[in-house]
């Protein structure tokens, strides 16, 4: 019975020693080792050239990051590449790499060969001139962290700066005192207004005006009567009543009023000089009596009168008559020729000449990815704007024909920019800049790999 039991411990403490195995492994490239590692946490293990790979090995034999053991519920699965070479031993058996395949015990998986490692299992993995070394092994008791002696080590407070030390402290303290202070003073506060009683409430009161100085020997009880006149003058209109006018006194006040507009108007500047009489003593004589032709303008104005200005019946008012001379109002009418004008002829009304051209477009050529279909459904809406640039040309030059390639590019956007003209047998600058003008505010689908450049040609030809 104590003989099975011990037998029964023997077993539990190898397995639990067999699980706690863990991988060893070592590189050694160009017959030196490189780096030798312990691998404690059940992991996938890589190799390659990539940083981030478990062993990072400067070799161009080696891929970017290849996963040599795989770590999975069963144990470590190694992956063989096609271009290495390997050689296992389990226990006492040593078995390469081709006798594996040749026994059917390595499983295919894309490009490698698979096979599950036992964690008795060693071996060496070569793939030119690099050498991978592993085995199972049982895990070492971790080293403890090393220490230096407490003479050398030495205390917390034995490189502390005292005098920093000290004002810190002191400055803390002295700080905190001011704040305790601050918390325990009692500080007025404002008081709310509902909190304000009804005794302490001020009343807004009105200041009395000054009293004015009386002066000595004036009886202060007389009352002051400029106050009183001043009082009964604006109050005695309000007490009268409005007088109303009549329509003759009405009348008589206009007629007055023109006559004032009236004599003002005939005083006012040239008018005196162009209602002057014809006496020969009047301001006209006086302008031009002496017959000088650079006398200044403004003395020679100076004290006209003696003018008056004409009326609208049939003679001139103030005018003397038998002086061998008369004169009259004239009117628009009296100012009207007696001949007449022939009447013009506007000619036949000429009609413009129709034309009607016939543009065709061409298979587009598109560097991008973007449909040419779509390009082309885009410009054949557009079609009708082109033939109009053309025909608008056709009638300046009836046998204008021709073929423009038009080479534009269409950004991520959809927009279009740099138009230019590849190709013009046309030959009319009018018809090419109209085209690329409508072409630059086209917009397209946006393309998905970025900018396109498109050719496009038209065909113009005029109908017959």
């Amino acid at each position: 019975m104590a003989m099975q039991k011990t037998a029964t411990t023997a077993r539990t403490d190898g397995s639990a020693a067999a699980k706690t195995r863990i991988l060893r492994i070592g590189i050694v490239q160009g017959g030196r080792i490189v780096e030798e590692r312990l691998i404690r946490k059940r992991e996938n293990i890589s190799i390659g050239w990539s940083a981030k790979a478990t062993f990072a090995v400067p070799s161009e034999a080696l891929p970017k990051q290849w996963i040599l053991f795989e770590a999975t519920p069963r144990g470590y699965i190694a992956n063989f590449a096609d271009a290495m070479d390997a050689r296992i031993a389990v226990g006492n058996e040593v078995i390469s790499l081709a006798q594996l395949k040749q026994a059917g015990r390595l499983r295919r998986q894309g490009q490698s060969s698979r096979y599950l490692l036992d964690e008795r299992s060693r071996g060496k993995v070569t793939l030119g001139d690099l050498s991978i070394l592993f085995q199972f092994v049982t895990p070492p008791p971790p080293q403890p962290r090393p220490q230096l002696p407490a003479s050398v080590r030495g205390s917390f407070f034995t490189g502390m700066d005292w005098f920093y030390t000290a004002t810190a402290v002191g400055s803390f303290v002295a700080h905190l005192v001011f704040v305790l202070y601050l918390r325990s003073v009692d500080w007025p506060r404002k008081p709310d207004i509902e909190e304000i009683p009804d005794r302490f409430v001020q009343m807004v009161v009105r200041a009395p005006p000054p009293k004015q100085e009386t002066k000595k020997g004036e009886d202060k009880d007389k009352p002051d009567e400029s106050k009183a006149e001043k009082k009964v003058a604006v109050s005695a209109p309000s007490k009268t009543p409005k007088k109303e006018i009549s329509a003759e006194e009405k009348a008589r006040i206009d007629a007055e009023r023109r006559a004032r507009l009236a004599e003002q108007v005939r005083n006012t500047g040239i008018l005196k000089l162009l209602g002057a009489k014809a006496d020969g003593s009047g301001s006209i004589a006086d302008v031009l009596g002496k017959g000088d032709v650079d006398r200044d303008q403004e003395k020679a104005f100076q004290g006209v009168g003696g003018l008056t200005v004409a009326t609208g019946d049939a003679s001139l008012r103030g005018v003397k008559t038998g002086t061998g001379g008369s004169g009259k109002v004239a009117d628009i009418s009296g100012l009207r020729g007696g001949g007449t004008i022939a009447g013009g002829s506007t000619g036949a009304g000429a009609t413009e000449k129709k034309v009607s051209g016939i543009v065709r477009s061409e298979a587009p050529a598109v560097d991008g990815e973007l449909d040419p279909s779509l390009v082309s459904k885009e410009v054949r809406a557009r079609i009708g704007a082109i033939k109009a640039c053309y025909e608008r040309a056709l009638k300046r030059n009836p046998n204008l024909s021709g073929k423009i390639k038009i080479r534009w590019t269409i950004t991520a956007a959809g927009t279009v920019s740099a138009v230019e003209i590849d190709e013009d047998s046309v030959g009319d600058g009018e018809v090419s800049s109209c085209i690329k003008g409508l072409v630059s505010r086209w917009r397209f689908p946006a393309p998905s790999g970025g900018s396109v450049d498109v050719v496009y040609p038209f065909v113009f030809q005029a109908s017959q």
